[in-house]
């Protein structure tokens, strides 16, 4: 059994640290529309304190997941959000954890959008009775919560009522691409969630895919989570359109101001 050594675990870490660093220097530039240069490696390592083998291993890690390219004549330089290895859990992550964009935001409830139906139909025929059960418990968790309740449990509820679907799908590939995506789907509804109405009709339709699930009615089934996945993508739309509206009076009163001074 090989054990890492404390120099080698510390070093793993800071490699881990600086490539997360240079990832969300990519994502905050291409969300701006542009491109990264990054210095060379003797003076990016200067620039981010750290030894030159850590730049090398954290620049690899990026190169690997389609977010750098590097180039004898045009040097180390960033790519555009299509050469991403998009569906990779550290990038996907990485975008969560950045002031959320409305386009990442939207295509996440999308990948939802084409797992979760699909995953319910599958549970309408092939969940046991021990998974319907267990699916009937999340949901009377979720449902026993006050209306003032954190909205983290009830994201985190909500989450596990969904994945107890998926996994009564029988379906390995949907229950990994599920595991992809829920850690940035959990930051995206923690984000979108700030509506009484919007929780609200979250928990309706959780109940009305559970009756479809006991009916063992596929069409139902997946009718009532395509209307879960999109009480988020409502939700999405309508925290876009409030901070549009928050942005234009300031922008409204700089412009006033600039016409005052003229």
């Amino acid at each position: 059994m090989n054990i890492a050594s404390p120099i080698e675990s510390a070093r793993k870490k800071l490699h881990e640290v600086i490539t997360r660093e240079l990832a969300l220097r990519i994502i905050q530039a291409d969300r701006r529309s542009e491109q990264v240069s990054f210095p060379n490696e003797r003076n990016l390592s200067a620039e981010l304190g750290v030894s030159r083998t850590v730049v090398r291993e954290a620049m690899k890690v990026l190169v690997d997941k389609g977010l750098v390219e590097m180039s004898p004549k045009a040097g180390t330089r960033s790519r555009p959000r299509s050469a991403w290895k998009l569906l990779d859990p550290d990038i996907l992550i990485w975008q969560a954890e950045l002031a959320p964009d409305a386009r990442f935001l939207l295509d996440l409830c999308e990948v939802r959008l084409a797992i979760e139906p699909t995953a319910a139909g599958f549970a309408a025929v092939r969940a046991s009775r021990e998974e319907l059960d267990e699916i009937a418990r999340r949901l009377m968790k979720r449902a026993a919560l006050p209306e003032d309740a954190p909205l983290e449990t009830i994201v985190d509820l909500d989450l596990q009522f969904f994945n107890a679907v998926i996994a009564a799908s029988h379906n390995p590939l949907l229950v990994n691409l599920s595991a992809v995506v829920v850690v940035p789907f959990r930051t995206t509804l923690l984000y979108i969630f700030h509506s009484a109405r919007a929780i609200a009709l979250a928990l309706k339709s959780q109940q009305d895919l559970f009756r479809a699930l006991h009916r063992k009615d596929p069409v139902a089934a997946s009718k009532a989570a395509e209307r879960a996945v999109g009480v988020a993508m409502l939700a999405v739309e309508e925290r876009i359109e409030g901070q549009q509206k928050q942005r234009r009076p300031k922008q409204q009163e700089s412009g006033s101001v600039i016409a005052d001074r003229h």
